[in-house]
């Protein structure tokens, strides 16, 4: 799938705005507060049906108005042409694809693959378990559409569980308890064939980017028991003491370590740039994957070259470059990034560059 048209109305300081894509690398150029960020924003509302900045979604419409519209045209090999696009208006968000109405952002985010790489792509290593647990079901998500469905479902169960937990109500606590099993076994299972397929595929993407840099990563289901149904059997006077559901796949995690002759936890190890690094590895091994089953996929960058130095930073592109995606960047630099010309940054193929100032677009330059 391949982004042609953006087009942005009332979305933060964006008062409208209309881009014309190049099918590879498009580079948004401006000082910071110019708007260059929300574009990207606007593109993750429509296709993930959500902020990467803010779970207000309604904080994205611009001061004084009541209502913003992003509209996307893409073109899909085997399906041709396709329109989304969703309004936001008094706290309703009405979405569509080709004009039809979809109750769900999830046909959308099938449709189209997206791999966010943020300032604080280094969380990704540092922060919490949470945010590995979302990449992981990300791309498991692009694998089995379903996923979704059945974390939908056992998010639903495992709240029904825990208030009952909260209130000792061991009656019918059985019966949801078997539920959570079946359920977070599905999980866990998907996460697993999902995993082990992948990290192959991070490896090498990690070795390219560094090659000093010994990672390993580990998959922990979050029990440790033969199946979940044996975990909740035994915490469950534990559960009913602290009113929480204490093992299954919201426990779950990705460990990342340094090897040498005892292995370390990245996060107590590496610096924050090498961090940034795996955590690049990371997304570009997902898009690898992707892209061997036949999808392409789209990264959106903020802040393009940040917190990498120049080696580094061109071992990343020429990989980004070699994959074949789309690309939507940000920078505060002008003709450099992070010391690299536009020719470096875009060594095999050509692209747009287009002046973000004071949340009005226009395109710069374009190279065939």
């Amino acid at each position: 799938m391949i982004l042609e048209r953006l087009d942005v109305h009332n979305v933060r300081n964006i008062e409208r705005a209309h881009l014309a894509l190049h099918p590879r690398v498009n580079l948004l150029l401006g000082p910071n507060g110019a708007g260059k960020t929300a574009l990207l924003e606007a593109v993750h509302l429509l296709v993930r049906g959500r902020s990467f900045r803010t779970s207000r979604t309604d904080a994205l419409v611009r001061y004084g108005e009541e209502r913003l519209e992003v509209g996307i045209g893409c073109e899909d090999p085997h399906r041709g042409g396709i329109r989304l696009s969703c309004v936001r208006e008094r706290g309703r968000t009405e979405l569509r694809q080709d004009g039809n109405v979809l109750r769900q952002s999830t046909p959308v985010a099938a449709l189209l693959p997206i791999q966010l790489l943020l300032p604080d792509l280094a969380e990704l290593v540092f922060g919490g378990p949470a945010l590995r647990r979302q990449w992981l079901d990300w791309g498991t998500f692009h694998v089995k559409h379903e996923h979704a469905d059945v974390q939908r479902d056992y998010r639903r169960t495992l709240r029904h569980r825990n208030a009952l937990l909260r209130q000792r109500l061991t009656g019918t606590l059985p019966a949801w308890t078997a539920q959570l099993a079946e359920l977070g076994e599905r999980i866990g299972a998907a996460r697993r064939a999902y995993f082990e397929a992948l990290v192959p595929q991070v490896v090498e993407c990690l070795r390219q980017l560094d090659p000093s840099l010994a990672v390993s990563f580990d998959y922990d289901l979050g029990w440790r028991q033969a199946s979940l149904a044996d975990a909740l059997d035994s915490d469950i006077d534990r559960d009913l003491r602290t009113g929480t559901t204490n093992r299954g796949p919201h426990r779950a995690d990705i460990h990342v370590r340094v090897g040498g002759e005892a292995d370390a936890p990245a996060a107590a190890t590496l610096s924050r740039g090498q961090a940034k690094t795996v955590a690049s590895a990371l997304r570009l091994g997902q898009a690898l994957d992707l892209l061997r089953a036949g999808q392409r996929s789209l990264f959106l960058i903020d802040d393009l070259g940040a917190e990498l130095d120049q080696a580094h930073n061109e071992r990343f592109y020429r990989l980004l470059n070699e994959m074949d995606c789309q690309i939507i960047a940000t920078s505060v630099q002008g003709e450099s990034v992070a010391g690299l010309d536009r020719g470096s940054l875009l060594p095999t193929t050509a692209g747009h560059t287009f002046h973000v100032k004071q949340g009005q677009v226009g395109l710069a330059d374009s190279a065939a």
